[in-house]
């Protein structure tokens, strides 16, 4: 299957994924023929993406693309996460109202803690610590989205680093809560799909702090995932926000987060813009690792994340087009290709191409037709 922006999708093509909403109910069916009418309710629903795959193709792959951990356990993750911050601020407001304060944070803490160790177990059990799989999110939901899959990069990336479940966990809620102080920022900002403007601008910024007091008011947290909470838009040579930390001000665990905040960030679909391509994205990441990134992280972290996974389509340098059939995990540019011949798969010997050992080719984009 392969990763395709909805203004490519055609008619006729087939789904590779179920398209489901936060609560896990099926919306469309894996398998589904798409026409015009299904196109623009994908559309409708909010989603500028999906899986598609052709059955043809399917046969010759010689790897599989797959989510680190269970997509259901994805799901339930995200429902439970906006139930109760929804609950949370709910009570928040209410005890505003009654003016009869309380520990309104008990039931967050509780349930982000078994979200946090599901996502664990799921990632500790898992055989393969990568990534080739970008989650479709949809607008109305972006935000918990955003926070499950940033929990779930954050850590693969720190068993990858051999974090003991411990300090897991407290980059795992962190992840979950860096962004809990959009509920403070007017919706029109947030959701502004045209640039911003300085002043609005100036009030995104403030969100890490938002998030931060709410946590430090209202939750018994420990100091480590506030820390991680108020730093996570921070970077290395000081010109992140809100207090322009550098180096070693900023905490260790931090430097996780920010990877996997950027990274899910940028691969996710936007209102003003699609998402990047994978590969894009670890080039950002890898120029700017040492100047914003901590460089021994950033590294680590872009040998997870498999640039062009298998049923992908790309533009080789000799203007030919080919599908991914399997990438080499040591040489991650280099994978093997079957191109494409007459717009029909090229199944002649010459047809398949080992990158690695085909020295005068390259790879020159992504496509998506």
């Amino acid at each position: 299957m392969r990763f395709k922006p909805i203004e490519y999708l055609k008619e006729n093509e087939v789904l590779a994924e179920n398209i489901v909403n936060i609560s896990n109910q099926i919306l469309l069916r894996k398998n589904a023929i798409v026409n015009s009418k299904s196109i623009e309710r994908i559309k409708a629903l909010g989603f500028k993406s999906l899986y598609v795959k052709n059955p043809d193709e399917e046969e010759i792959l010689e790897e599989e693309i797959k989510d680190i951990i269970d997509p259901a356990i994805r799901k339930k993750a995200v429902f439970d996460v906006k139930t109760c911050v929804d609950e949370f601020f709910s009570s928040l407001s209410k005890q505003k109202q009654q003016l009869v304060f309380g520990d309104s944070g008990q039931a967050l803490i509780d349930t982000l803690d078994q979200v946090s160790s599901s996502l664990i177990d799921e990632i500790l059990n898992s055989q393969d610590l990568t990534i080739s799989i970008m989650d479709i999110k949809s607008e109305s939901y972006y935000l918990y989205e955003h926070a499950i899959n940033t929990a779930v990069l954050a850590i693969m990336l720190g068993a990858k680093i051999g974090l003991n479940t411990k300090d897991m966990r407290n980059i795992a809620i962190a992840s979950i809560l860096i962004n809990i102080g959009y509920k403070n920022i007017p919706q029109e900002v947030y959701e502004h799909s045209e640039p911003l403007s300085e002043s609005q601008w100036a009030e995104i910024k403030k969100h890490p702090k938002y998030s931060y007091d709410i946590l430090s008011n209202n939750t018994s947290f420990n100091a480590h995932i506030k820390s991680i909470v108020l730093q996570h838009h921070e970077r290395l040579n000081g010109s992140g926000y809100p207090n322009g930390l550098v180096g070693s001000e900023i905490h260790p665990h931090t430097k996780i987060v920010m990877l996997a905040d950027v990274y899910d960030a940028m691969t996710s679909d936007r209102k003003h813009r699609l998402a990047h391509p994978h590969h894009e994205v670890v080039e950002y990441i890898m120029g700017s690792a040492g100047t914003l990134f901590d460089f021994d992280l950033a590294s680590t972290f872009c040998r997870c994340i498999i640039l062009y996974p298998a049923g992908s389509y790309v533009l080789l340098s000799n203007g030919l087009k080919a599908v991914i059939l399997k990438n080499h995990a040591s040489h991650p540019l280099r994978p093997i290709v079957r191109t494409f011949k007459n717009g029909k798969l090229n199944n002649a010997p010459d047809g398949y191409i080992d990158l690695l050992e085909t020295h005068n080719l390259t790879i020159q984009k992504l496509i998506y037709d």
